[in-house]
């Protein structure tokens, strides 16, 4: 905004008291200001990031039932959580008096985990009640909500190990909750590593031990193997993008719903990811 004002050319001939000089002081030093600035830098706030990766993760624990691994959490969670303080809110946060209020709601969940020998149950409830508060909360302060594991595609990002158990690779999971279909890119080490492309007769097995079931990830076809982007995925006879269930006809729907929550293992080639928890992927405004 820009105030645009035509100063007088001919002095008033009359004297004015003292106070008037000061009123046209000040309109004159109004009239030259420039253009007011506005921070348009993104919002940083890494307290409520950290707190959001470590809740999202005892979230999906809580979800299959793994209280040991939430309790193991917990000490990190109280530190993460009491660490989100007013203080701690940047400046340039979108609605300030909204942030408050969420961040109150939050600090009283975090002051009910810091309770000693909780039962299982309040335990779960309780973190199941983080993350949707802390989602509220982001919005809120104008940020994007991306997780720490995420991947270039909004799947999620896990570390794929050798038969000597050293990282070999990495995968990125995307599963879509809308219809419970599965998508998986391989990279060869860590998560800037180059595509680990495999022959195109490749199938990835994923594991759920608690369901008893197993599902296999393959090419959609071996021409083009196209992503969700329409791009080919093929090279030189290889590649690495696997899916489920394609047009197989195996039934999927068990793994629909934005909810869903089982422990897995993905295995191929002589390598696997361990034990991870699978969620679908987060679905954002004019995402895919």
């Amino acid at each position: 905004m820009q105030m645009t004002c035509n100063k007088p050319s001919v002095v008033f001939g009359f004297k004015l008291p003292p106070f008037s000089f000061l009123v046209f002081a000040l309109f004159f030093a109004s009239c030259e200001r420039g253009p007011v600035e506005t921070s348009e830098d993104p919002v940083s706030w890494p307290e409520i990031n950290r707190f959001d990766d470590i809740a999202f993760q005892a979230d999906g624990y809580a979800r299959v039932k793994d209280l040991t691994s939430v309790r193991e959490l917990k000490a990190d969670l109280l530190l993460a959580g009491k660490a989100l303080t007013k203080e701690s809110i940047p400046a340039n946060v979108a609605d300030p008096q909204q942030v408050e209020l969420i961040l109150g709601d939050l600090s009283n969940l975090v002051s009910g985990l810091a309770v000693e020998e909780l039962d299982d149950a309040t335990l779960a409830d309780l973190v199941l009640g983080l993350h949707p508060v802390i989602a509220k909360l982001i919005d809120a302060a104008g940020m994007p909500h991306i997780h720490a594991n995420e991947g270039p595609n909004s799947g999620f990002l896990f570390p794929a190990f050798d038969s000597e158990g050293k990282q070999a690779g990495t995968i990125e999971i995307k599963l879509h909750d809308d219809a419970g279909d599965l998508e998986v890119w391989l990279k060869k080490g860590g998560y800037e590593g180059e595509p680990w492309r495999l022959p195109l007769d490749t199938t990835l097995t994923l594991a759920f031990p608690s369901e008893g079931k197993k599902i296999n990830l393959a090419v959609r076809d071996t021409e083009r193997n196209e992503d969700e982007s329409g791009e080919s995925t093929i090279s030189d006879g290889q590649t690495n993008y696997f899916v489920f269930p394609a047009d197989t006809g195996v039934d999927a729907s068990w793994l629909m719903g934005a909810d869903f929550a089982a422990k897995v293992e993905l295995s191929f080639e002589g390598a696997t990811t361990g034990s991870f928890v699978l969620r679908p992927h987060v679905h954002r405004e004019k995402a895919e």
